[in-house]
Parts: C-alpha cells; sequence; structure tokens
C-alpha cells in the first residue's frame, strides 16, 4: 500500500511537471480554441514583435486599431491615414510582416533546450508472466512519468544560419510593408486627386453647357430676328447637344472617382465622401536637386531595394545552412523517468549523455543542397541589380515628369484666362451681328479645351508630386506633399 501511495506521488510530481512544461511553451491550442486572434496566452519573450515595430520606425501596425470616417469634409492626410489603417493589402503587409516574425522567433527559439514530459497509465487483463516467472491472471496496473531534455550544443553553423535567414527575411518583410504603405498613399493620392478633378470636370462641363446654351439662345434670337441663319441655330444647337453629352459623362466620371477614393480607403464604393481639398498655390516650388543626389537618396531609401538586398542576405545565410547540413552535429540529453508496474519493480532512474551525429553519405543530396542554394543567391544577386535600376528610373522619370507639370501649371495659368475672354469676345460680336456663328463655336470649343487642360496640369502636378516622393523612398505619409515644401 505504501509503495503504491510513493508511486501515485510520484505520478502526481510527473504530471505537474507536464503541466509546467505546457505552460512555458504557450498553451497555443487553448487560445486559438478561445480565440484565433488573440494573443493573450501567445508571450513574446524572444520580443520579435519589438524588433520588427524597430524595422518599421514611423508606421503603425493597422491590427487592433479603430478606423472610423471622421466627422465633416475629409482632407487628404486623412484619407492617407484611414487607407493605411483600413486598406486591405496594407493591412496584408503588415501580417506578412508579423508572420515573419514569429518565424524568427521560432528560429532563434533552437538555442534553448526542448523539454518534454509524457504520463501514462493502463491497465491489462489476461495471463502475463510475473516476476517470478509465473502465469498470473490478476489484471496489471501500469504507470509511467518521464521527463526528457534535449539541447544542441553545435551544428557548425546550421542554427545561427537559419536565424540570420529569418533575420533577413524579417528585414525583407518589414521593408516590404513599408514599401506597400507607400504604394497605398500614393494611390490615396491619385484617387483623392481624382475626385478633385472629376468634381471640376463636372463644374467645367456645366459651364460649358451654359455657355452653349446661352450660344443656342442668341442664335434663335438672331434668327427670329432675321440677322441669322437656320445654319446658325442648328450648330449652335449641336454644340448645345454635344456639352449636354459631355456633362452627362463628367458626372458618371466623378460618381466613378468617388466609388474609386472610398474602396482605396477601406469602404464600401457606396460610401458618401466629402473633400476637404486645398487649392494648387499660384506659385510652385521649383526643383533645385541634383539628379545624381536624387539617385543616391533613393538608393539609401527605397524599401523595395532595402526589401531586395534583405531577400539577397538571407539566401546567402542558406548557402550556410546548405553546407551544415552535412556536417556533425552534438547534442545534450538528459531524463528522468518514473515507472510502477503491479508485481514488477518500481523504476526511478535517471539519465545524461553526449550525442554525436556525423553523416557520412547522403547521396549526393548535401552536394546539390548546396548547388540549389547557391544559384538562388545567383538569382537573388540579379534581382538585386534589377531594382537598382528601376529605382534609377523611377527617379528619372519622375524628376522630368515634375518638371513638365509644372511648366504645364504656367502654361495652362494664362491659356485658360485668354481662352475665355475670346469667347467672351466671340459671344459679344456674334449678338452685335458683327462676328459669325463660326467664330463663336470655335471660341467656345477652345474655352472647354483649356478648362479641362487646366484640370488634367492641376492632376498632373499633384500626382507628379507624389510620383517624385514615392520613387525618392519618403511617401510614408503626406508631409512630403506640403505645398510650402520644396520637392526635391
Amino acid at each position: 500500500m505504501a509503495l503504491v501511495q510513493f508511486t501515485r506521488m510520484h505520478y502526481r510530481c510527473a504530471a505537474r511537471l507536464l503541466l509546467v512544461s505546457t505552460l512555458l511553451s504557450g498553451v497555443a491550442d487553448l487560445a486559438v480554441a478561445a480565440d484565433p486572434m488573440s494573443d493573450l496566452f501567445q508571450p513574446d519573450v524572444l520580443r520579435t514583435g519589438a524588433a520588427l515595430k524597430q524595422r518599421t520606425a514611423g508606421l503603425t501596425d493597422p491590427w487592433g486599431h479603430d478606423c472610423a470616417l471622421p466627422v465633416g469634409p475629409l482632407s487628404l492626410p486623412a484619407a492617407v491615414d484611414l487607407a493605411l489603417c483600413r486598406n486591405p493589402t496594407t493591412r496584408s503587409a503588415w501580417a506578412a510582416a508579423s508572420q515573419q516574425a514569429a518565424v524568427l522567433g521560432s528560429a532563434e527559439s533552437a538555442w534553448l533546450p526542448g523539454l518534454v514530459a509524457t504520463g501514462s497509465e493502463s491497465r491489462a487483463y489476461g495471463e502475463h508472466v510475473d516476476i517470478n516467472g509465473d502465469i498470473d491472471t490478476t489484471p496489471q496496473n501500469t504507470r509511467d512519468a518521464a521527463l526528457n531534455l534535449s539541447w544542441t550544443l553545435y551544428d557548425f553553423g546550421a542554427r545561427g544560419g537559419r536565424i540570420d535567414s529569418a533575420r533577413r527575411i524579417l528585414d525583407a518583410a518589414a521593408a516590404t510593408a513599408s514599401s506597400v504603405s507607400q504604394q497605398t498613399v500614393f494611390n490615396v493620392v491619385l484617387s483623392y486627386y481624382g475626385v478633385v478633378a472629376g468634381d471640376a470636370g463636372l463644374l467645367a462641363a456645366r459651364t460649358t453647357e451654359d455657355a452653349d446654351q446661352k450660344g443656342l439662345e442668341v442664335a434663335r434670337t438672331l434668327l427670329e430676328g432675321g440677322v441669322a441663319t437656320l445654319a446658325d441655330e442648328l450648330q449652335a444647337a449641336t454644340a448645345y447637344d454635344q456639352a449636354v453629352l459631355a456633362r452627362i459623362q463628367a458626372e458618371r466620371a466623378a460618381i466613378s472617382a468617388r466609388g474609386q477614393l472610398a474602396v482605396v480607403i477601406g469602404f464600401p464604393a457606396d460610401q458618401p465622401l466629402k473633400l476637404d481639398s486645398q487649392p494648387v498655390p499660384a506659385e510652385v516650388p521649383a526643383l533645385t536637386a541634383r539628379m545624381a543626389d536624387l539617385m543616391t537618396e533613393a538608393a539609401r531609401q527605397r524599401p523595395d531595394l532595402a526589401a531586395a538586398l534583405a531577400q539577397r542576405d538571407a539566401a546567402e545565410a542558406q548557402v550556410t545552412v546548405a553546407r551544415a547540413v552535412g556536417r556533425p552535429s552534438i547534442t545534450v540529453s538528459a531524463g528522468r523517468e518514473l515507472s510502477d508496474t503491479s508485481g514488477i519493480p518500481h523504476q526511478n532512474f535517471s539519465q545524461i549523455g553526449v550525442n554525436i551525429t556525423v553523416p557520412i553519405f547522403t547521396g549526393f543530396n548535401v552536394g546539390y543542397g548546396v548547388r540549389q542554394a547557391q544559384a538562388q543567391l545567383q538569382a537573388q544577386d540579379a534581382s538585386v541589380e534589377q531594382v537598382r535600376l528601376n529605382v534609377s528610373l523611377d527617379v528619372w522619370n519622375a524628376y522630368y515628369s515634375l518638371d513638365s507639370a509644372n511648366q504645364q501649371l504656367v502654361a495652362t495659368a494664362t491659356l485658360i484666362k485668354s481662352a475665355e475672354d475670346n469667347q467672351q469676345v466671340a459671344l459679344g460680336r456674334y449678338q452685335s451681328g458683327v462676328g459669325t456663328i463660326i467664330d463663336l463655336l470655335t471660341a467656345q470649343s477652345a474655352a472647354a479645351s483649356a478648362r479641362q487642360l487646366r484640370i488634367a496640369a492641376e492632376l498632373g502636378w499633384q500626382v507628379a508630386r507624389a510620383q517624385l516622393a514615392l520613387a525618392l523612398g519618403h511617401l510614408s505619409g503626406t508631409v512630403p506633399l506640403d505645398v510650402s515644401a520644396a520637392l526635391p
């Protein structure tokens, strides 16, 4: 009876050890069963979350934040904040980076020993041989408990290589999250000023419609007075009908632009939006930086280039891992085992050992693994060079696009004034009987075209500034788009 109590006591101890071990490793299954998104029972002991935050300075992980639409008109900075918080593409990039942070934690956990507790209890029926060699039919109870430890001491760089590769891939994932965030900001700028341009285009179309309607009324008045011909009225009516059609098309474009902006910032397309846009300044900042300086700045700041370089470093670490597969590894193991079977003496022992594993022949698998890792490294080297070339082309195109946009703003400012003045003169001449309907229609068409060119120039200027900031790698917010800042 005392032996049974003693065995049960040891069994309870082993059960407690099993519970402690489970808690130390994190009760992941229980947490997922309670709430798949909960991290209450997922301690970040190795602080990989902090490592990700350090790699994404200036950005905010959108998960767990309430991103509500602000009350009142929507400014561009508010639209950018909403998109960085709600846009599915941005959230997906952050989730991928968080996943890679967890992969790094898993890799770094290899530095720690593994501790496994097991326990069992069984009851056997039927004939069996007891310790004296006699046949016994009494049911046999068995209780076992064990605690085993395993710790890799040295593996010729395989463990370190996997950790270094995971760390470099985390660098790449963080840089990718930054790149996706910057692309999201750019998409918001496109959509936001697309709405502004759509509204301006609708206003311009209505202005043109009103002007053509007035021209048609003048032609009818002159026709009734016998001054104009029926052809004048028909030509004016045709111009007016075309203006009505253009206004209908402009309304459709403005509605579509609003739906696009709503989706980009993370809302359904039917979300009502009222914008608080700032007008284009009368004088825009001039470009002053040298192209070589911009290229250097982009190479230093572009997150997609940083991601490519990190992927290249990860591939280099994988070469070390592949080579270490064919080298020895040294581990230390220890264990404690308790076993109590009725009719058999109680067992209670400990063990410790050192294990050396030496791969002798793997069917040339190690060699081909190294060749595969080296080829992957070469591919990543080529990818880095391609991204570097793309960065230089992006900066080149964005710089001269902004330079052209600046010039178009200046040109359209004078164009629209002269075209509208010409329209008024042509209308006055036609009313007085001096001008012709052709002169009036030509002037009206030129004024309508000038309005559209001005709208396109303003949209192009806003987009070109964002495009250059994106090419330089610092479009993580709207600060570079401040009209008071010279860009670059």
